[in-house]
């Protein structure tokens, strides 16, 4: 287990759950020998075959002093992965939102594979409408690679894609506590020297950032960790969850960015997700004098050679939330961009990689608890305000074990400070969005996603004038 993947363990507790959680809806009109809970599951259990790390479980031992490993869950079970809700004939989207917050607020179980798939079945039993709600560890997953597990899951029609027969032969092995103590030494051996060569790249990080921000042309600077506004929700979490979903369609997206003369989809995006919070705040009477802070997950696939799960890096973004015209909050947001985005690559990608494989576990897990039971969140100037990721996903319809999947709507896991994450996955013609928020900090979540939709009608409207 890469250093990445394994600090996304030692940064967990029950109130800081790191797991991504998905709300995919289905339409199960499409499998042809019509739907039953029972033919799901088992189909999955033949998919999940050509799916390693969803068959593999965490193997260590306190006398490793290195990170854990990923060994084959020999005893794998189905039916501990994949588990059935029925809400009745009356189920509304409301209550299944909030069941889907309910099992949004409890961690997996760490001596299975660090995955769950529970289907919720509303409305009548002949035509059920059936939902997908999906729970994968980021130990396991980052938001690229789960996207490309979904095309391994899924197909381009309702036919039951071929599996790949290699995956289904590759395994890691049964556990062998003797190895991973001998690699645990081993890579204690080589952190001092990695220690000093990590250590001078680190300190011309400034530097390498300003040399960045010259060749860009200037422009308004990436913004520093600790120096964002605190708000309502940039306190200590709970364990509660509470998740709401909205949808963009994806022409009117790209329309806002031509009528506005160019930019992004994800400058888009940050300025309609802003604008939405700032207006929640607003309602609250704690609308920040200065610009909100969201850091930016960035994937780093392309570019790194690990082996880990999480090739991801991140940008921080300022949210230009002290502007109330989205016009003129869009243009600031895409002229900063280019200048951020230069910045954040002058980091080399591996470089968080190589730093958490040096963290020594203990005092991250030590460190992770004494910081939550004493509510540093609280104390600290605050580092950012959320969270806002934008995933590339499937651009054609795709189908769940014959069933034609119409929304997939993601959540990104939540940090102490940061109560709030939002999560976009483009998908066909739409974006489909995923709000997640600590439910005593924002016990509201819909609020904020109908403001985002809110806020690209805005944005059109003004666009156009």
């Amino acid at each position: 287990m890469t250093g990445l993947d394994a600090s996304f363990l030692y940064l967990e507790t029950d109130e800081q759950m790191m797991v991504i959680n998905g709300v995919v809806h289905l339409d199960v009109s499409t499998i042809e020998e019509g739907y039953s809970f029972e033919r799901l599951r088992n189909g999955l259990a033949r998919r999940v075959k050509a799916i390693p790390p969803f068959r593999r479980k965490i193997h260590d031992s306190r006398l490793n002093i290195g990170h854990p490993a990923w060994v084959e869950d020999f005893d794998f079970d189905i039916a501990h992965h994949v588990q059935r809700i029925d809400l009745g004939p009356g189920g509304t989207e409301e209550e299944l939102l909030a069941a889907c917050g309910r099992l949004a607020s409890k961690p997996l179980d760490r001596a299975h594979p660090l995955w769950q798939v529970w289907i919720i079945e509303r409305g009548e039993p002949d035509a059920p409408e059936v939902t997908a709600f999906c729970r994968v560890h980021h130990a396991i997953i980052d938001g690229m690679l789960g996207a490309e597990l979904l095309s391994t899951l899924a197909g381009t029609d309702a036919s039951t894609p071929d599996q790949d027969p290699t995956l289904v032969r590759t395994h890691v092995g049964r556990a062998s506590t003797l190895q991973l103590i001998a690699g645990g030494a081993w890579d204690l051996l080589g952190r001092p020297l990695a220690f000093f060569r990590l250590l001078p790249e680190t300190l011309s990080i400034p530097k390498e950032m300003k040399r960045a921000k010259e060749q860009a042309g200037g422009g308004e600077s990436m913004p520093a960790p600790f120096t964002a506004p605190r708000t309502l929700f940039n306190r200590t979490l709970t364990p509660h969850r509470a998740v709401a979903t909205a949808t963009l369609d994806l022409a009117r997206v790209k329309e806002a960015r031509r009528r506005l003369g160019g930019g992004t989809i994800n400058d888009v995006l940050l300025t309609v997700v802003g604008g939405a919070v700032r207006d929640y705040l607003a309602g609250h009477g704690d609308t920040p004098a200065s610009s909100m802070v969201a850091i930016v997950p960035m994937s780093t696939r392309a570019d790194l050679t690990t082996s880990g799960a999480n090739q991801v890096s991140a940008m921080f973004a300022a949210l230009a939330t002290d502007v109330a015209d989205p016009v003129a909050r869009y243009r600031r947001i895409a002229a900063a961009s280019e200048t951020t985005k230069k910045q954040a690559g002058s980091i080399r990608p591996a470089l968080l990689d190589n730093w958490g494989r040096m963290s020594p576990r203990w005092l991250l897990d030590l460190g992770m608890r004494a910081y939550e039971s004493l509510r540093l969140a609280d104390r600290h100037p605050v580092i950012y305000n959320m969270i806002i990721s934008n995933v590339p996903g499937p651009r054609n319809p795709i189908y769940f074990l014959g069933a034609r999947i119409t929304h997939m709507h993601p959540f990104g896991p939540l940090l102490h400070g940061a109560g709030i994450s939002v999560t976009s996955l483009s998908f066909d013609d739409h974006l489909d969005l995923g709000v997640i928020t600590c439910e005593h900090l924002v016990p509201d979540p819909d609020v904020v996603a109908r403001g985002i939709e809110a806020a690209l009608d805005d944005l059109l409207e003004r666009a156009g004038e």
